[in-house]
């Protein structure tokens, strides 16, 4: 049997992307499945009850009198089919269109001095395309297993905004890559920048590989992005409109600019000729934002 041919003794890292191209001649296609259940929000707890969203509260009583909460259980699936194509040793072009499931189901209820009131319940569904992403990359330097290079994307308003699986304008973003292949494992750093879509961003992040043997590549990665609209979420009061002496609290989002933090651990493995499988878990470091326990993802690639 034959192993992928590549630039570099690993087979690359899952996010975090290489300088280096595998040179003119070999492109590659794959595709990847994943789901996601998310657990939080802003470190709140979504499923069990317990996100409070309203509450009234006498000054002079210890605990709020009437409160609203929200259940909330969010799951995505989907696969991303992607590929590139060097077009010389020097510049690759690349595309990724992600096909999207969306599952939501949600209850509120009210607490009334302890007697539990149901107040709506639904369910929605929405599958679809996501944004298609358009990139290229171009090495700057490559000598002896050190690269660096620059890369562009730009991601095209392809999803259906109103059912959350896209943006719903354009969006971009422009990266710095720098890479370190020694034989037998990696070091690799991206800086970006990126803006229009829902959000503008600076991400940092960083992979280092090992190549276990020709066949099998074990991979850790982080990626930190500090988002602009990825806002806190906090229990303001106000002076209830109608009823003296009471104040209401309501759930509302605060400042934005807040940093989210995803490690990565995964594993390639070379099963056939040029058919590399992979397979990688997710989780967040920190509690910003929408957070899942662990998302599992498997891919599948193919390289000429």
């Amino acid at each position: 049997m034959w192993t992928a041919e590549r630039a570099g003794d690993t087979f690359g890292p899952f996010f975090v992307e290489r300088a280096l191209t595998p040179g003119r001649g070999h492109p590659s296609f794959g595709v990847s499945a994943a789901t996601t259940s998310f657990s939080e929000l802003d470190g709140k707890n979504l499923r069990d009850g317990s996100l409070l969203i309203i509450s009234n509260q006498f000054r002079d009583e210890a605990a709020p009198f009437d409160t609203e909460n929200l259940t909330l259980k969010i799951r995505t699936s989907g696969m991303t089919l992607f590929g590139s194509v060097p077009v010389t040793d020097h510049f690759e072009i690349g595309a990724a269109l992600p096909l999207v499931r969306l599952e939501l189901d949600g209850a509120r209820v009210t607490v009334h001095r302890g007697t539990t009131l149901a107040q709506a319940s639904a369910q929605a569904t929405a599958s679809g395309p996501g944004d298609l992403a358009l990139r290229g990359k171009y090495v700057l330097f490559d000598e002896e297993g050190f690269g660096i290079a620059a890369a562009a994307e730009l991601r095209a308003p392809t999803g259906d905004r109103d059912n959350l699986l896209g943006a719903g304008k354009a969006g971009y973003r422009v990266s710095g890559l720098a890479s370190y292949e020694p034989s037998h494992y990696a070091v690799h750093l991206n800086l970006g920048v990126a803006g229009g879509g829902v959000s503008n961003e600076v991400s940092l992040s960083a992979a280092g590989l090992v190549a276990v043997n020709p066949r099998v590549t074990l991979s850790g990665e982080m990626l930190a992005r500090r988002v602009s609209e990825l806002r806190d979420l906090d229990l303001v009061a106000a002076p209830h409109p109608t009823i003296p002496d009471v104040d209401t609290y309501r759930l509302v989002s605060g400042k934005g600019d807040n940093t989210a933090v995803h490690l990565v651990a995964g594993l390639k493995w070379n099963v056939a000729r040029t058919m590399v499988v992979g397979g990688h878990v997710r989780w967040s470091a920190n509690h910003s934002g929408l957070t899942a326990t662990l998302t599992p993802t498997v891919a599948f690639e193919y390289a000429f």
